[in-house]
């Protein structure tokens, strides 16, 4: 609950990102009322603080670059993903729970989708088929919702783990079923940013060029300490300022919300791939504040720009 009430003193728009509960939402299964239950908690406390919801269905596995379904119960077919049709008609059916029940302003369906599409082209074309079975069924019950998949801009420019031109033809691949374009972002990550001050300066720019309509920053994150084995230099300072640099270009650009990845960091340290975000929170796991708080709480009192596209 202290989730949704630090949300609502410090920003307008909160994110649930959740991965399918595939088993619930097979043809013929039915919805368990732990599911219910957090539905009833999550919707009340969105319209007890009076915040806009954003909600990302989750359906890959960032512990692998997003190159398999995460949460599908193991089987045989398990490795057939996206290709099942038992598969996309649970995606369908938990889109329709979400936006039948929670009612959210953005529905985001694929998260980090681009690493998908990458690194598993078959699995991005069930993917693809079933999001637009997705987007369809939205639109029948309540058209004013936003649908969209939101990319990994890192991996997007071919900054990550893999060298490339920019891929700026993932987002294409969504022909008009796409009707705000969400984006992650973080450069400290990337393979060729060690400081702030290498971001190029179009780096959000560059967006904007490449969609006209409405853009989120639907997570974003920069680590606040070194991890040993990892180039980056992280410090409060860098979080700082690349937190200042990438609102300022947000509000620049017409970008309608900036969602930072955690507000705090978290009280037991991750371990493997995950201890990469051990850092990025903007205040330390006690509730004190870094040097970024003061960022964040200074551009919330600013009125953001009318986003392009509404």
């Amino acid at each position: 609950m202290s989730a949704f009430a630090n949300a609502a003193r410090n920003a307008d728009l909160v994110s649930i990102a959740r991965v399918p509960p595939w088993e619930e939402f097979f043809p013929g299964a039915v919805v368990s009322e732990d599911t219910h239950a957090l539905m009833r908690l999550e919707r009340d406390l969105v319209r007890q603080y009076d915040l806009s919801l954003l909600f990302a269905i989750d359906p890959t596995d960032g512990a692998v670059q997003r190159t398999r379904i995460a949460g599908l119960p193991e089987g045989p077919p398990t490795e057939e993903g996206f290709l099942r049709e038992d598969v996309q008609d649970a995606l369908v059916a938990y889109a329709i729970y979400v936006v039948t029940n929670y009612e959210p302003r953005y529905l985001a369906v694929g998260v980090e989708i681009n690493m998908l599409r990458a690194r598993s082209p078959e699995q991005f074309r069930g993917f693809l088929e079933a999001y637009r079975r997705v987007y369809d069924a939205v639109k029948e019950i309540r058209p004013g919702t936003r649908v969209f998949p939101t990319f990994q801009l890192e991996d997007l420019l071919g900054r990550l783990t893999q060298s490339h031109p920019p891929q700026w033809e993932a987002i294409e691949a969504f022909g008009r079923r796409i009707d705000a374009l969400g984006i992650s972002t973080y450069p400290y990550l990337s393979s060729s940013i060690e400081l702030v001050r290498e971001i190029p300066e179009d780096y959000y720019a560059q967006i904007r060029a490449r969609f006209p309509g409405e853009i989120l920053i639907t997570e974003a994150g920069y680590a606040s300490a070194t991890i040993e084995g990892h180039s980056w230099v992280g410090s409060e300072r860098e979080q700082e300022q690349f937190l200042g640099r990438l609102l300022q270009d947000a509000a620049a650009n017409g970008f309608s919300a900036v969602v930072w990845v955690a507000e705090r960091d978290p009280v037991q340290s991750r371990q493997g791939g995950a201890a990469v975000l051990n850092d990025v929170g903007l205040r330390f796991s006690d509730g004190s504040d870094k040097l970024a708080w003061a960022v964040w709480t200074e551009w919330v009192r600013r009125p953001f720009p009318a986003a392009a596209g509404n």
